[in-house]
């Protein structure tokens, strides 16, 4: 009995350390497998992190792209815009110019026929006559004038015009804006 008291108790204490042994192997597999899941899931987070501080990197690179595009054609347009407007001023110069011309030439005849007219004395349908050319001149002169200036408007509308419109076309190239025409 005491023999087979002590196999009991030796098959018993064999028995616990094999459990406590398997408990140990398990745990040791299963920390192991623990280790690795963590490791894998921290090198997938930094390369997650890497890839988007990459891709935030790449969007800011192309933000600063289209915005340095933006001002090259803002400061284009803005090139453009003035030398229209000096096209225009040199334009309005030479019409200022040749309005004057003419009616300094329209003063100088009309000067010229009152000279002639009180000089001789004329019958009255050539009285008649230079009057109305007198006016007629002067009507032309004055028709310049409002011309030259009825011009001068629509080429600064015309200037203004093409500016806005290539600030819109620059605008709809935008991908953010081109959404919004």
């Amino acid at each position: 009995m005491l023999v087979l008291l002590g196999a009991v108790m030796g098959i018993k204490t064999w028995n616990a350390h094999l459990i406590a042994q398997g408990d140990a192997q398990g745990a040791q597999r299963v920390q192991t497998l623990w280790d690795t899941a963590e490791a894998r899931r921290n090198a997938d987070e930094k390369e997650a992190a890497l890839r988007a501080m990459a891709q935030q990197a790449q969007a800011q690179a192309q933000v600063r792209a289209q915005e340095q595009a933006k001002q090259q054609e803002a400061e284009r347009i803005a090139r453009e815009q003035a030398q229209r407007e000096q096209q225009l001023q040199g334009a309005l110069a030479a019409a200022t110019n040749s309005n004057r011309s003419l009616h300094t030439t329209i003063a100088q005849l009309n000067a010229n026929a009152a000279a002639a007219m009180s000089s001789t004395a004329a019958p009255t349908s050539s009285s008649t006559e230079l009057d109305a050319a007198t006016t007629a001149r002067n009507a032309l002169g004055a028709c310049s004038s409002r011309y030259t200036d009825l011009a001068e408007v629509a080429d600064r509308l015309a200037i203004q015009v093409t500016g806005l419109q290539d600030h819109v076309q620059m605008l709809s190239t935008t991908p953010e804006v081109a959404h919004d025409f």
